[in-house]
């Protein structure tokens, strides 16, 4: 039998060796890369889910004094926001189609414009809604300084009361305000005396009805009325804003608590605010100064001035001067009579004039570029405490950032093109 043959070990040369030292370093090498780019890869994948998940929404879109707004709430704000002026469009857009041609005056369609510009960007939308916001968190801030606040109690009975209006219903508390004030509108029947009856063997009593008309029913809501309405509402605008049930609660509690905050600051402070709608009946006679008059014509038309108050303040009759001496002939024949006016309508030399006046005063020559004006204040309509200015006055001396950048702007669901397009 043959005997095997023995294979010798063959060891490898030096270059061989080498080859294989340098092949080893080199997939060592290798590994290590494709190992640091995985590894970056992964640290940039998590670094963008952590900023698209945590960082972008707790960003600082806006801060009010020493309170900060998010992108977060910017975002569920705007959502809900447009979600209503969408269903506020698309009722216009009904309504129009329902009046057609009678819409003379064009009211539906600048509304349906102006509605159609607020959704047309979602930058706009949320700079408007972030402004609101600025709005709200200050009134906050404005009413806790003075110990104003909306009890739990209030915020829920308007809760309530929004929830009935939706559907077409009343609460108990509303009920029973109308009732009273319905009793105590209703005069009290008087007593009629009757006549003295005579004695007679029969009698026969004649019953002539009274016609009824019948009462309309009214619903008082339930506990359960409210509470499946309310979930109605907020299901609704859940479903279609993105939000969840309990964020669009919490967006209707704050509406809510925003303007029984205001309401009571006005209470409060109703005569520090400027006023709205405050206007004066006053008349005057004008005593005329042409642009280019000379020292002298503006010296003499002064003087004619005073000698006509001194003339009015001897109790000459204001309508009658008016009528001789005053240049302003669009009212001279009706005694200077400018009726009622508010700020803002005459020049403010004129206007500053005649809202310092008493009624019945009479002031002194007044200045302005037409000449000189002797004003008689008439009347007197006084305005309502104007919030709105007065909260602008406040945002001025507040310190408000605003950091919204176009990488923090709310994504929005799109809105139906065929929204935007409707006349």
């Amino acid at each position: 039998m043959a005997k095997r043959r023995r294979r010798e070990r063959v060891e490898p040369s030096r270059k061989e060796q080498t080859m294989t030292r340098v092949e080893r370093e080199r997939a060592r090498r290798l590994t290590i890369i494709v190992g640091v780019v995985l590894g970056i890869a992964v640290v940039v994948l998590v670094a963008g889910v952590l900023f698209q998940l945590v960082v972008k929404p707790n960003s600082t879109v806006a801060r009010v004094n020493d309170t900060r707004i998010s992108a977060k709430d910017l975002d569920k704000e705007s959502r809900f926001v447009q979600l209503q002026t969408i269903a506020q469009l698309e009722q216009l857009i009904q309504l129009q189609q329902s009046f057609g041609s009678s819409d003379t005056g064009g009211f539906f369609s600048s509304q349906i414009s102006q509605l159609q510009n607020d959704l047309v960007s979602n930058e706009g939308l949320a700079n408007r809604v972030m402004e609101s916001m600025i709005d709200t968190k200050l009134v906050q801030q404005l009413a806790a300084e003075r110990g104003i606040t909306a009890s739990d109690d209030e915020v829920q009975k308007r809760l309530e009361s929004f929830i009935a209006t939706q559907q077409g219903f009343v609460t108990a508390p509303d009920a029973t305000a109308t009732a009273e004030a319905l009793a105590a509108a209703t005069p009290t029947p008087t007593l009629t005396p009757s006549p003295t009856p005579t004695t007679t063997l029969t009698s026969t009593v004649t019953v002539t009805p009274t016609e009824v008309l019948p009462t309309p029913t009214v619903h008082v809501q339930t506990a359960d009325d409210f509470s499946s309405g309310l979930d109605q509402v907020l299901t609704s605008i859940a479903s279609g804003s993105g939000l969840s049930a309990d964020e669009v609660r919490n967006i209707y509690v704050t509406s809510i608590t925003d303007q029984i905050l205001r309401e009571q600051l006005t209470e409060q402070l109703g005569d520090e605010m400027p006023l709205a709608g405050e206007q004066v009946h006053a008349r005057h006679i004008l005593i005329s100064v042409p642009q280019d008059a000379s020292p002298e014509d503006e010296q003499q038309a002064l003087s004619k001035a005073i000698s006509i108050t001194q003339q009015l303040n001897d109790g000459a009759d204001f309508a009658t001067l008016a009528a001789e001496f005053s240049d302003d002939t669009s009212n001279a024949a009706s005694g200077g009579d400018l009726g009622f006016f508010g700020k803002g309508q005459m020049v403010a030399e004129f206007e500053d004039a005649a809202f310092s006046l008493g009624v019945n005063e009479i002031s002194e020559p007044v200045r302005t570029q037409f000449g000189y004006h002797i004003i008689q204040v008439l009347e007197t309509s006084p305005g309502s405490p104007d919030f709105t200015s007065w909260l602008e006055n406040q945002k001025a001396a507040a310190r408000i950032v605003r950091s919204l950048t176009s990488d923090l702007v709310p994504n929005l669901p799109a809105v139906p093109s065929n929204l935007l397009t409707a006349q």
